[in-house]
């Protein structure tokens, strides 16, 4: 995990988006089974998605926003809330998407955001969630406290419905430290069912 802690927040953090001056990860290979993609602002989610990989053997392909996020937590929260009430939902940077029909199972990692996982992968699922027909598809969030909320409800929307949605895992942020031990178990069985 990063360093300090963000202004309003009590999760250990960088406190600025993660793709403001950073090269995204593009981990992709020919033969992995199972894709993590994703979207961190301040690293958490990205912390996951991290040990998901090394613990899976997976790909990695993190989500870029062409107008990254604000290094600033209240201004971000204001930017998300506005995109998410007017529907419009934060512009993507897609490079080199891997071919989702080399992976059996997607896991999508994402912070949740006013109960519902956060704008970038919103976008994600609108423009790729025909893809993800006839796979496995898991979501991992990191939460303030308030759990996953609509995130099943908004898999099996934006996703087609021979997409095989299995349970999710979310976990509130400042126990991510914590609790690692139960999402490797989770991590376990979604690669299983």
């Amino acid at each position: 995990m990063r360093g300090r802690l963000p202004k309003g927040r009590g999760a250990r953090s960088d406190g600025a988006d993660t793709n403001a001056q950073v090269v995204p990860v593009r981990q992709l290979t020919p033969t992995a089974k199972t894709v993590i993609i994703y979207f961190s602002r301040s690293g958490n989610t990205e912390s996951q998605a991290q040990l998901a990989a090394d613990y899976l053997h997976a790909d990695r392909y993190e989500l870029v926003v062409a107008q990254p996020y604000p290094a600033d937590y209240q201004a971000s929260v204001a930017r998300a809330t506005r995109e998410r009430e007017d529907q419009n939902w934060p512009e993507l940077v897609i490079g080199d998407l891997p071919d989702i029909r080399q992976y059996d199972l997607i896991l999508l990692g994402h912070p949740i955001w006013a109960m519902t996982p956060a704008n970038p992968m919103h976008q994600f699922l609108k423009q790729f969630g025909n893809q993800l027909a006839g796979k496995r598809l898991a979501s991992f969030s990191t939460n303030a406290g308030y759990g996953a909320g609509d995130t099943q409800q908004v898999l099996a929307r934006l996703t087609p419905a021979t997409t095989t949605i299995l349970p999710n895992y979310s976990v509130h942020d400042v126990n991510l430290e914590q609790t690692t031990s139960d999402f490797k178990r989770w991590l376990a069985q979604t690669k299983e069912s």
